[in-house]
């Protein structure tokens, strides 16, 4: 197996264009590489994710400084267990396709949210029990292991997880053996929004937890009751939008019409504008300006206006 030296890791963060510097990288990705042991990562302190998928590991130890550790991607090795030195900040936890056969030291890791452990050796629900102590685990994957044992334990087990959102659980044999496994599951946790192989909708939600109360005819009257709900919902929104369609048509009519008033009235004044610039930008003729010319040696004062006046009078 390759040996993870200072020198190979200098070389690899150099080749994938990483910072000379081991702690300023937070990311480094050592996946595929046939490493049996992690080694010399003492100071790479502010990596956040380190990709560990394919290689021959068979524990993971080797990450104590490394601090700020959020996302740990082991699967594909051959790890026995979960040591009690990996750092409280992790997050994200793949150990998937490996050789766990209990799920140990997960309480130290407070801010756990998702966890990976399929295709493991887990047995029986007390190599999981370890899940209760993780307030924030949000989505465990754990199908296609072993876990066998009672019903009743493995729904009180997981309905104590406040947390729990996502959860797999197919392929093992206590979900084999369990009687109307999906609607128990989403009846018992209030949380779950995934199971398996499909979401939990607000229908099948409210169907199970019927069910759980009064039996088949508890769920088909909820199931009748949630449609009732639904189709008054959606005469609700057709009306409303056959009511905000009637409104913007009548809108855009007002609006149409008063643009056409303020059309003409704009037009008519433009035209006036028009007229009146046309009538005083074109030359006068010659005969208007030389009768102008006459007219005014005819022109006479208001004084000789009254003369006249009393001649005409006398």
């Amino acid at each position: 197996m390759l040996e993870m030296t200072e020198e190979w890791l200098k070389a690899h963060c150099k080749k994938h264009g990483m910072y000379s510097t081991p702690s300023l990288n937070d990311k480094i990705f050592l996946h595929f590489q046939g490493f049996g042991r992690i080694q010399h990562l003492e100071e790479y302190t502010g990596l956040r994710s380190i990709f560990l998928e394919g290689n021959g590991l068979e524990d993971l130890f080797g990450l104590e400084r490394c601090k700020n550790l959020r996302c740990l991607y082991a699967q594909q090795n051959m790890i026995f267990a979960i040591p009690r030195t990996l750092p409280t900040s992790l997050s994200t936890l793949n150990v998937s396709n490996n050789n766990v056969r209990k799920l140990e030291n997960l309480g130290r890791l407070p801010v756990l949210q998702t966890l990976q452990a399929s295709h493991c050796k887990l047995h029986d629900l007390g190599s999981i029990r370890e899940l209760t102590k993780c307030k924030m685990l949000s989505c465990v994957d754990l199908q296609q292991n072993m876990i066998d044992g009672s019903p009743e334990d493995m729904v009180r087990l997981f309905s104590s997880m406040q947390s729990l959102a996502c959860l797999y659980m197919q392929g093992n044999p206590v979900v084999s053996s369990m009687h109307q496994y999906r609607k128990r599951m989403i009846a018992a946790i209030p949380t779950l929004t995934y199971l398996d192989d499909r979401p939990v909708f607000s229908l099948e939600r409210t169907c199970a937890e019927a069910w759980a109360i009064g039996g088949l005819t508890a769920e088909r009257t909820a199931r009748e009751l949630h449609k009732d709900i639904a189709d008054a919902n959606s005469r609700r929104h057709v009306e409303f939008m056959t009511n905000l369609r009637k409104n913007t048509k009548m809108r855009l009519k007002s609006l149409e019409e008063q643009s056409v008033g303020n059309d003409i009235a704009v037009c008519t004044q433009s035209d006036k504008i028009d007229m009146d610039h046309a009538w005083h930008s074109e030359p006068e003729p010659s005969q208007l300006i030389a009768a102008r010319t006459k007219l005014k040696k005819y022109s006479v004062k208001e004084g000789q206006i009254r003369c006249i006046a009393r001649g005409k009078n006398s």
